[in-house]
């Protein structure tokens, strides 16, 4: 009979560390735990000398089809009685093997087990965990540096509106486990400033989205009325965005729950847009930044002045369409001033708008995407893309500048 007594309630999270990494040998299991997995160690209950716990373990990478969880006590406990599992104790070592029917842990799938324990003094959540011998930090490694780039993925895109917040749109891989590594986040905003309508990117945010990144935009999903006016920059939208995916990152059921890489975050935004994400990109929190056919203007207009490019501290992709984009000698002017890492991308035929709703989206959002892949997850054939003569440059009409990498 499981003890009661009064709850005290400790959830410890951990993600998977490299897939490479081998199991000990489990008679009649997979011997390996692909990807990561995530543990959930909850003390429910404790009484004088024991405590009784629950233990919830999410497979994160490819399917198991037998498992075998493992821990280090920190002091004395010793289980006394476990079940949905077969345990086995050495000292403080503990290891939990499946039962004969509950083996199999499908990606993102779960099994839990539960014990009851003597303890001499308060018992304390282990630091670590492992599954099949790889250990349990919460989410999935990304892929190596010299691995496909993100721009040959094509995830189906799932396009709603954010949880609890009529600002924004989400774009997102409609199943975020596919995507087999914790998704990068773009904030996005739209040209005109527009905080409501955002029809007008949605083919370019969809494909971005498409090749494994979740994209939150400024805007409601149905154009409804969400109390932000338009028209004016408000950077702090991509920042609240930023914090927005902080939530959904824990919110418990989410679909981006614990598949969100929240080291990688990046702004994003079209003509005054572009500059909401320039301010927005001197965040703590943001790796990289992109502006598309945008930039201060010398007088300040729009109530900042190029002297914010000096707060850049991340690698910046300024990208024009040629002489006849309204913002072409803005950008150019932006990159000549930036400090930080920055590249210069031209497509002489985009004009202002056809990297947003033009013939040049495909071109304009490779460029982004290979730019982001290069930033965010160190990606070498990305970052060759970008920077090698042999790469963008080398295709017309494009004409590309780079410092400072």
């Amino acid at each position: 009979m499981r003890a009661t007594g009064s709850r005290v309630r400790r959830t410890t999270a951990f993600v998977a560390a490299v897939a490479m990494t081998t199991a000990p040998a489990v008679a009649g299991t997979a011997a390996e735990a692909a990807g990561g997995c995530r543990v959930d160690y909850t003390i429910g209950s404790q009484w004088q000398g024991g405590f009784g716990a629950a233990v919830s373990v999410t497979n994160l990478g490819s399917p198991v089809t037998g498992w075998q969880v493992a821990w280090t006590f920190s002091g004395d406990e010793r289980i006394t009685q476990l079940w949905n599992g077969t345990p086995s104790q050495s000292g403080a070592q503990v290891s939990v093997t499946n039962a004969s029917w509950n083996g199999a842990i499908a990606t993102g799938g779960a099994v839990s087990f539960g014990f009851n324990a003597t303890s001499g003094s308060s018992p304390a959540t282990p630091s670590a965990f492992t599954l099949n011998g790889v250990a349990c930090t919460g989410s999935v490694p990304p892929p190596p540096a010299g691995g496909d780039p993100a721009v040959n993925n094509n995830f189906p895109v799932t396009r709603e509106a954010a949880y609890g917040d009529n600002r924004y749109t989400v774009f997102r891989p409609s199943n975020p486990q596919a995507v087999g590594a914790p998704m990068p986040v773009l904030a996005f905003g739209n040209g005109a400033c527009a905080h409501t309508d955002n029809s007008e990117v949605t083919r370019a945010l969809t494909f971005i989205a498409s090749k494994g990144f979740v994209v939150v935009d400024t805007g409601s999903a149905n154009g409804s009325a969400n109390g932000v006016p338009s028209g004016s920059p408000i950077p702090s939208l991509l920042t609240g965005a930023i914090t927005w995916a902080e939530r959904e990152q824990n919110r418990s059921g989410a679909p981006l729950s614990q598949r969100l890489d929240l080291t990688k975050v990046a702004t994003a935004g079209h003509s005054c847009g572009g500059l909401e994400a320039l301010v927005a990109a001197q965040d703590s929190r943001v790796s990289a930044a992109v502006s598309l056919d945008s930039g201060f203007f010398a007088d300040g207009s729009f109530g900042y002045s190029r002297a914010e490019l000096a707060r850049l501290h991340a690698p910046t992709l300024f990208m024009a369409g040629g002489p006849s984009d309204i913002a072409y000698d803005n950008t150019r002017a932006n990159y000549d001033l930036a400090t930080v890492p920055a590249v210069l991308a031209v497509h002489a035929q985009a004009g202002h708008v056809g990297f947003i709703t033009g013939n040049q989206i495909t071109d304009g959002m490779t460029t982004v995407v290979q730019f982001l892949d290069m930033v965010l997850n160190g990606n070498a054939t990305a970052r060759a893309y970008v920077l090698d003569p042999s790469g963008l440059a080398s295709k017309y009409p494009w004409t590309v500048a780079k410092k400072n990498f």
